[in-house]
């Protein structure tokens, strides 16, 4: 580590002028060399030390979709922002700018109890406050939204219709921001089962976009109108994995739905074998959705 040449002024120089004035040429040309150096210092830095403006705070829906928390994967913290005053929002898409979220009220019938999912609504979510603001009308057709992301161009996308009785099970839609409709794309094909249904999705650095079901991570192919998601690995350790999260070095995280006693987990996901592991203990029940804020500049935000 490069550090600063001591002052002269701090020491007292003894002897003749000559050597006084060595010194101070001696200080110069360090301080000359320390400048010289210090102009290469920030891109070996970013390089060496990832964390420097490393983003490790991740948004997440909890308790039912009643609260939105603020988790701190490398401090092991949770913090309840606040009420959404909309229970059931259990989704979480964040504008590529970070300014909002998006969820879906009343998203899944019975989540929790009490919940009609024919009553579905895109609601606006306060990142500072939690609170939700219900946007357009209800969406109809009781899809159980409880996935959804905005891509770089600024469509947002969800995963719907959880009936596996339905022609149109486990599909994937793009939902408009202001009236709050949704517009089936195609099958994601993820299977035919409810655990394979999309719970949530991610977009890793270099655009591509992933989705994870209770059991597996999917690659989403969204140039498909069919079979959409390709199963990259299935998860070892958690059967319950509700939320996904690729932060901006490319680390994979995830959450389990999971309520009382044992609580929500947070996990580091190894894309090649599958395996969840256990971080920390987030100290909330039914931790759904999670994600980092884009680091896009939101010009395609429709927010």
């Amino acid at each position: 580590m490069l550090t600063a040449p001591s002052d002269p002024r701090e020491h007292k120089l003894e002897g003749c002028s000559k050597k006084e004035t060595d010194m101070r040429r001696i200080a110069g040309l360090a301080l000359a060399l320390l400048l010289i150096l210090g102009a290469a210092v920030p891109a070996a830095a970013r390089q060496n030390s990832k964390h420097d403006h490393h983003n490790s705070m991740l948004f997440a829906t909890g308790q039912l979709g009643t609260a939105l928390l603020a988790i701190d994967v490398e401090r092991g913290t949770t913090k309840v922002i606040g009420p959404t005053g909309q229970p059931g929002s259990i989704a979480l898409a964040i504008t590529r700018n970070g300014r909002a979220a998006y969820s879906i009220a009343s998203a899944v019938t019975g989540f929790p109890p009490g919940i009609d999912g024919a009553n579905a609504q895109l609601a606006r979510i306060d990142l500072a406050t939690g609170a939700a603001t219900l946007v357009g009308r209800p969406m109809g057709g009781n899809l159980s939204v409880m996935g959804m992301t905005f891509a770089p161009d600024g469509a947002l996308y969800g995963a719907g219709d959880f009936d596996p009785q339905s022609p149109t099970f486990n599909s994937l839609y793009t939902i408009d921001v202001h009236t709050g409709l949704a517009t089936r794309i195609g099958s994601l094909g993820a299977g035919v089962n409810e655990t394979n249904y999309i719970m949530s999705f991610a977009w890793d650095s270099h655009g591509n976009l992933y989705g994870a079901s209770m059991m597996a991570l999917y690659r989403i192919h969204r140039n498909r109108t069919t079979n959409m998601a390709t199963k990259v690995v299935d998860f070892v350790g958690s059967s319950l994995v509700m939320g996904i999260a690729i932060d901006e070095d490319g680390s994979f995280y995830a959450a389990d739905l999971v309520g009382p006693p044992t609580l929500s987990t947070i996990y580091r996901v190894d894309v090649k074998t599958g395996f969840l592991t256990p971080l920390f203990n987030t100290g909330i029940a039914f931790v759904h959705n999670i994600a980092f804020k884009p680091e896009g500049d939101g010009q395609h935000d429709r927010d």
